[in-house]
Order: structure tokens, then sequence, then C-alpha cells
């Protein structure tokens, strides 16, 4: 049954990339910033088909509709993190540069015009910088996974890095600090993808799975009020910590 359902799956997933592509296409047209709304708003229907695909089954505590732009703030267990946002939060996305060779994942990255992150240069660290800034002034909420790589989702948050704060201090935008956590899996495997696992094995037990709960609990946004990048990093890890700790007693 789980080999019917993955060839299944593939199958879904290249009807739905192509019909993406296609309206990719005709959301390209206009100015710059109207196109990257547009985008914005495809994501959130992409990544909502993607979850249905995947099975996933997401849960959300809080609420997103006071939240018209600026940093989302996640902890980060893997790919399957960036498929949950998608269906959640009308977003462009921040990943690393490496991620554009990735199939499915980068494909879906490619197609909303993210911001590409390079950390192997610091010589493009100002333009990233400029381009955050200008995406959280123009209303378009950006996602970032600040811990830097990605963990089991089972042993608290990492260390914040404090890069991806500086654009939302200095004018003032909004973050918006998230926890998304999963369920367990009928083979007791984790979700999570990290460490030195290798992708395509992983995803191919992914696809096999009839669902995948996962939670995304939305926490209070706040501004940056003149704290520093780093002061910024500490508050909103100290806050999501606490929170995780909270969350985390209670089973998916």
């Amino acid at each position: 049954m789980a080999i019917i359902r993955r060839i299944l799956k593939n199958f879904l997933l290249t009807v739905w990339m192509l019909i993406i592509w296609v309206a990719v296409i005709l959301c390209s047209f206009g100015s710059y910033w109207k196109v990257q709304r547009r985008l914005g708003t495809l994501s959130l229907i992409w990544g909502k088909g993607l979850a249905r695909i995947f099975g996933l089954k997401i849960r959300i505590v809080g609420d997103t509709g006071d939240f018209k732009g600026g940093l989302v703030v996640s902890n980060h267990s893997g790919y399957v993190d960036i498929l949950v946002h998608a269906a959640v939060f009308p977003i462009r996305f921040a990943p690393k540069s490496t991620l554009r060779k990735w199939p499915v994942i980068g494909w879906f990255l490619i197609c909303g015009r993210p911001i590409w992150v390079d950390r192997s240069s610091p010589r493009k660290a100002k333009t990233v910088a400029r381009q955050f800034k200008d995406s959280m002034d123009n209303g378009i909420p950006l996602l970032v996974y600040p811990e830097g790589t990605s963990t089991d989702c089972r042993s608290g948050i990492l260390k914040f890095k404090s890069t991806p704060f500086a654009a939302a201090g200095e004018n003032n935008n909004w973050i918006l600090p998230t926890i998304i956590r999963y369920g367990d899996t009928p083979d007791g495997e984790p979700v999570a993808w990290y460490g030195d696992m290798t992708l395509l094995p992983h995803l191919w037990r992914i696809l096999g799975y009839k669902e995948i709960r996962a939670e995304v609990t939305i926490m209070k946004p706040f501004k940056p009020d003149g704290r520093s990048r780093k002061e910024l990093a500490e508050f909103t890890h100290r806050m999501m910590a606490e929170e995780y700790e909270k969350v985390s007693q209670v089973k998916v």
C-alpha cells in the first residue's frame, strides 16, 4: 500500500508543479512588489495543495489574521517545515542557496522568488539584508529559521544567529515567533530531517505515510523597539524556548 501511495503522490506532485508553473507565469506581470505579493498568495495556495498531497494534517494554535507583514521566526526540523509554513502563511522564503538544486522543494522555492542566503559569502550579506528590509517594508511576511540548521525537534531550540534580525530592527518591523512540532509516525521514525540523514531515502519514507500530523503555535508578535539584532535574537529565543517547554508537554 505504501508503494502505491508513493507512486500516486509523485504523480500528483508532478501535476501540481505544472499547474503552479503556469500560475507563476500568469502572476509575473506588473510592478516588482505587486508580483511579489501575488507570489506570496500563490505560495499559500501551493503550500495548501502540497500539504494535501503529502498528507499533512496541520493544527494551528493561535491566530495569524492580524499579522500583515514582518519577520516570521520558527524553529527548524528540516524541509517538511517549508511545506507546513507555506500552507499557513503567504510568505517569502529566505532559504540556503544550496536548496536551489533540491528536487520538489528547490523547484517550489524558486517559483516564489525567495531571498537566497549564501552563508559562505560575507560579501553577499549586505545584499541579503537589503532584500530582507525591502520585503518587510512592503508588507510581505518573510520566514527565517535562525537556528541555522535543522534539529530533531525534540531537544529544545538551538541558539539563534542574529543576522536575520538586523533588517527587522532597522525599520521596527513586526516579529512573529512560531513553534513547529510533529506527531509520531507509524514506524516511530522522526519527521525531522537533520544531522547526517540522506535526503532521498527520508523523502521516500515521508511519501509513504498516509498522514503526518503537524502543529504550528503562533505566539504574540512584537516590535523591536530599539533592540539591537543580538538583543532581538536573544529575546526571541528566550520567548520561544519558554513556549517550546510548555507545548512540548502536549502530544501533537
